[in-house]
């Protein structure tokens, strides 16, 4: 039994004495990798276009009353752009009832009011007819064929 007190003991000193000394960082080579001739940095880009001159962009001054908005969306090269919006209005339909009058739909269709808007079959909604309410869909006709908005599964709060 002493003899594990002992060497509980001898281990606790030599864990103190290893946690308490101090650490010598390991040395690394200070010369710079050798980097593949294709992959070095000083060759010059094989490329007949010029590189841009990002100057201008660099010294405008981003908080100025007078600047307006780019024509074109910058993009660095040898970067995609980025994706843009779709054309036309978004529609989220938020909720579907059915009353005395038949069936409504919560459509948010247009950019300019606050909030969603209530629609019947036979409205125009965004520019196309809806033609049918059910359940959890609403089908719209545009030109390219019918759209159908899905109602969104509801989110269950947790208590």
């Amino acid at each position: 039994m002493r003899g594990l007190y002992a060497a509980a003991a001898a281990f606790l000193v030599a864990g103190l004495g290893l946690r308490l000394a101090p650490m010598s960082v390991p040395r690394t080579d200070t010369a710079p990798p050798a980097l593949p001739a294709a992959t070095r940095l000083d060759v010059a880009p094989t490329s007949t276009s010029p590189a841009p001159r990002y100057d201008a962009i660099v010294a405008a001054n981003i908080f100025s009353q007078d600047r307006t908005a780019p024509a074109m969306r910058f993009s660095p090269p040898g970067r995609a752009a980025a994706p843009t919006k779709p054309s036309g209005p978004t529609l989220k339909l938020y909720g579907i009832t059915v009353g005395p009058q038949g069936a409504v739909a919560l459509i948010d269709a247009d950019p300019k009011i606050p909030g969603a808007e209530i629609y019947r079959v036979g409205d125009l909604v965004a520019g196309a007819a809806l033609v049918a309410i059910t359940d959890s869909t609403v089908t719209l006709a545009e030109p390219s064929g019918p759209l159908v908005l899905h109602l969104q599964p509801a989110q269950r709060r947790k208590p």
